[in-house]
């Protein structure tokens, strides 16, 4: 009998959902699959890839787009088994990854545990400056550990740490608590914030990787970085988190444009020091990845997300005293 469900929600990203699924053969032990068709329908291909992993294949097709926490809550309804393992469908396990996995869930002191997504290869130059920069603290604050490796060995872990495209909760710790299902992202933040407050045992595996594949251009990325803003702005006004502050920074970096108006002076000056330090970072960080020609790239990137991370806090802010 299986101890897991894999549950995956997917919406028209068949190529990369087959590569997610073949790869759940990592996990060397029976597992439940759960896939849920969010507003597209799943093709025979897919299906019958599906029905050759699991013998217990649960499918749901939603002719709506549901909302992520939405879809997941629909998914979380269907599983029988103590576990559940919530992984992307543009994510895939990484060699041995049951190897690592199977001690854990296992381990009756873990209720939630996960890891950090790392750059899949053969990505666009784009995707994989993506992947640089979203590792960088310069860029993601203190959220860089979903997508770098930290130390060597399991850690005490919370939401900053923790990723959905990457988890795996006891159901007994899960109990009644389940995702938002008004937001657009950023809904697993809730969900970790909820299951700490009652108690439930969370951690990190630096090991405990998948592969995830990245955005393209930065028209795709516009909306998520945005949205990443906005929703942590309503994040913050529902719950305390230790360190929350440090989400306002992004915005106080985009108000801070504002100097050129009143000391343009100043403005070039604080550039200067910006521009150096970013470069600098990318350079580092490029280098270490064995792509040091992607820096320029990466540099803009960090430009990029925190600006409209910032964009978006704001925003929500602005339209909450509306």
């Amino acid at each position: 009998m299986a101890e897991v469900s894999v549950l995956i929600i997917t919406h028209g990203r068949e190529e990369l959902l087959s590569k997610c699924l073949g790869s759940l053969r990592e996990l060397e032990a029976p597992f439940n699959l759960i896939l849920i068709a969010n507003g597209l329908k799943l093709s025979e291909e897919v299906l019958n890839l599906s029905h050759s992993l699991s013998s217990q294949v649960m499918t749901e097709f939603s002719p709506e787009k549901l909302t992520p926490g939405k879809a997941r809550n629909l998914g979380l309804s269907l599983v029988t088994t103590p576990w559940v393992y919530l992984i992307d469908d543009d994510a895939y396990l990484i060699p041995h990854y049951g190897q690592i996995a199977g001690p854990l869930f296992q381990n009756a002191k873990v209720d939630v545990f996960g890891g950090p997504d790392a750059p899949a290869p053969k990505m666009t130059l784009f995707a994989q400056s993506l992947a640089i920069a979203l590792s960088s603290p310069f860029c993601t604050g203190t959220t860089f550990a979903r997508h770098r490796s930290l130390g060597n060995r399991l850690v005490a872990a919370d939401e900053q740490k923790l990723t959905s495209c990457n988890l795996w909760i006891r159901m007994s710790a899960l109990g009644e608590i389940r995702f938002p299902e008004d937001y657009k992202r950023g809904e697993e933040v809730l969900l970790l914030n909820q299951l700490d407050n009652s108690g439930a045992s969370m951690f990190y595996h630096p090991k405990l990787k998948v592969g995830h594949f990245r955005r393209k251009n930065f028209w795709h990325l516009l909306r998520p970085s945005f949205d990443g803003g906005f929703y942590r702005s309503r994040i913050l006004k529902e719950g305390k988190f230790v360190g929350a502050e440090v989400f306002w920074l992004p915005s106080v970096f985009v108000v801070l444009h504002l100097t050129y108006f009143f000391s343009p002076e100043s403005f070039w000056e604080m550039t200067k020091i910006y521009a150096g330090t970013i470069l600098a970072v990318s350079l580092g960080l490029s280098s270490k990845a064995g792509k040091p020609w992607l820096f320029c790239i990466v540099a803009l990137l960090h430009y990029f997300i925190v600006t409209t991370f910032g964009l978006g806090f704001l925003y929500e802010r602005i339209k909450f005293w509306k």
